[in-house]
């Protein structure tokens, strides 16, 4: 078997408040391989969330080890960690707040592919119409805002944001929780197609159970 994409050695993260340390996560540790989906579970505040984050290197970290791709990412500084950010992105739980209402979906999904250099600038609107066409958004969605689109569609324009940049790794933090029963399953899905059709690893964050037991592979 080839080796982990990501490698989380006891990994700890703590808050501190007046009554002492918090610990948000404690002593995590787990492999997770190219092309799999590993499910966290548990209840609304017991840490899921951070330590997704914690993984990306958006909250900081207190103990243990994060290595991916081979590399030991825990300490690396802002500047290192940059290039390596394109390849660890992050789907929100609430495609209503996590979308710039002032920018169009075209410049939404533009920016980051043009600040990481993923195509030359000559073609970032085909590649962005080409990757819209992929995660079920009409090509005419490319002048319109955020607040023009139903949930469902905006956490397709969120997919899209996340893999505009080419990642191996996505963090799906309860990516379908705000969404109708009827709209959770269409974006299921189609986070399984991408997952085939570009080898990605879900870090797959969630409180439900049944959601859990389709999608994650461990």
């Amino acid at each position: 078997m080839n080796p982990p994409l990501l490698q989380v050695r006891d990994l700890t993260v703590e808050f501190h408040s007046r009554a002492g340390v918090n610990y948000a996560v404690n002593g995590v540790s787990f492999d997770l391989h190219a092309g799999e989906t590993l499910g966290i579970v548990g209840e609304s505040g017991c840490g899921k969330t951070t330590l997704g984050r914690a993984i990306l290197r958006l909250h900081s970290i207190n103990g243990g080890r994060v290595i991916f791709e081979g590399q030991d990412i825990t300490d690396l500084s802002s500047a290192k960690m940059r290039p390596i950010r394109k390849k660890m992105q992050i789907i929100f739980q609430d495609p209503y707040s996590s979308l710039p209402p002032r920018s169009t979906v075209g410049g939404i999904l533009s920016e980051p592919v043009q600040v990481h250099k993923i195509v030359p600038k000559a073609q970032i609107k085909d590649y962005v119409l080409d990757l819209m066409d992929k995660c079920g958004l009409r090509d005419y969605y490319y002048e319109r805002y955020p607040h023009e689109f139903s949930g469902g569609q905006r956490q397709r324009i969120c997919i899209a944001r996340a893999l505009s940049v080419k990642p191996s790794l996505v963090v799906c933090d309860e990516p379908v929780s705000a969404l109708d029963v009827s709209i959770q399953a269409q974006i299921i899905n189609l986070l399984g197609e991408l997952q085939q059709s570009m080898n990605l690893a879900y870090l797959f964050i969630s409180h439900d159970l049944s959601v859990v037991k389709f999608i994650s592979d461990k």
